[in-house]
């Protein structure tokens, strides 16, 4: 349980500085160009992470947390320019930690692990869905100050559990590409391509439905309203294909669906001009990206040789936040950044048909 609940907590630490950026960008000094960059350091710390967690598990999720919690307390302090690098360990200690409790947790579940991604997948929905109103409302009363340092001591707590009860229980496993190279195919183009725009737009919404929120000038709670759907959408989307109704559905089918919902929730976003509309295409956006990226996963992991579409996730996690901010500062206008996530879900649309046919070559090359 403690294991869970650190994992819902690292949900909650990535949607939170997206989530609370129109507070934290006033507190730092941010503009759009400048908030993609930090959103850049952070994907790229959290995709450095997952790639150099290794040996054993429980040590590894001790070694992410023990980098999370100071790195926590030095946003709490941090100014100007040193908020950057700052960032980029607070993002590397969260890659690290989320990749070694799903190792952990899936070398204790050999004969369910299956079932035991979904659960993770859901846990860690739920810490991210939960982030928007609660820091929010710590911030009201609170402040930024206190928040990441609070945050930093909960990430202590699980720390000194992790040394003093998980530490030593698991034998030594290989680091994430090896473990996983199941199958003797490369990673397909156009899987790993739709891979890529998949996590940048659920990285890029996540990162900037707030603050777009708050410059439509919708109302105070219009930022906590839009990040808030926006989990629930994707938290909704992962539970509904942890269902047993939709796990007999064939992954295929579920792709094509999920994709295109995604892709109306894009169009929805460039067409919103308030509050309805910007809450209708956030839950569409979630729901329909949510499961993308774990039906990715289960359709070719155990096909493929090596770690590549864990590099193109991290990648697109990357890269998409950072042209969102760009091209808003560029064009002096967020509503035109965030053309960035719309055009990549109708990318996945066009693409997906092909990703399903090159899928189905894969399952008849297995056979």
């Amino acid at each position: 349980m403690v294991l869970y609940a650190a994992f819902a907590m690292t949900g909650f630490a990535t949607a939170l500085l997206g989530a609370t950026l129109p507070a934290l960008a006033v507190r730092w000094q941010l503009t759009d160009g400048r908030a993609g960059f930090l959103f850049l350091m952070i994907f790229l710390g959290s995709s450095v992470g997952a790639l150099v967690s290794r040996g054993r598990p429980a040590s590894s999720v001790a070694r992410g947390l023990a980098i999370t919690a100071p790195a926590c307390v030095g946003l709490a302090f941090a100014a100007g320019w040193m908020v950057f690098p700052v960032a980029f360990f607070y993002g590397l200690g969260l890659g690290i930690a989320m990749t070694s409790i799903s190792l952990l947790r899936s070398a204790r579940c050999t004969k369910s692990r299956v079932r035991e991604m979904n659960r993770l997948n859901l846990i860690w929905a739920l810490g991210a869905f939960a982030c928007p109103s609660l820091a929010n409302a710590a911030l009201r009363f609170r402040g930024a100050r206190t928040l990441l340092t609070g945050l930093g001591v909960v990430f202590v707590v699980f720390l000194v559990w992790t040394v003093l009860v998980e530490v030593g229980k698991m034998p030594i496993i290989e680091s994430r590409g090896k473990t996983l190279r199941a199958g003797g195919m490369r990673l397909p183009v156009t899987v790993a391509l739709l891979t890529l725009l998949a996590i940048g737009l659920e990285s890029s919404t996540g990162a900037w439905i707030a603050t777009y929120a708050e410059r439509l000038r919708q109302g105070f709670e219009a930022p906590v309203a839009a990040a808030s759907v926006f989990w629930l959408g994707l938290l909704a989307g992962r539970a509904l294909h942890a269902t047993k109704a939709v796990t007999k559905l064939h992954e295929r089918t579920l792709l094509r669906a999920d994709v295109a919902i995604a892709a109306a929730g894009c169009c929805v976003l460039a067409l919103s001009g308030g509050p309805a509309m910007l809450l209708v295409a956030a839950g569409l956006i979630g729901f329909g990206v949510g499961p993308v990226y774990p039906l990715l996963m289960a359709a070719v992991l155990p096909r493929i040789a090596g770690n590549m579409i864990f590099v193109m996730a991290g990648l697109g996690g990357t890269v998409f936040p950072l042209i969102t901010g760009a091209v808003s500062a560029r064009a002096g206008s967020l509503r035109v950044g965030m053309l960035v996530p719309t055009a990549a879900g109708i990318a996945m649309l066009a693409l997906v048909p092909v990703v399903s046919l090159q899928l189905k070559r894969m399952e008849g090359g297995a056979g």
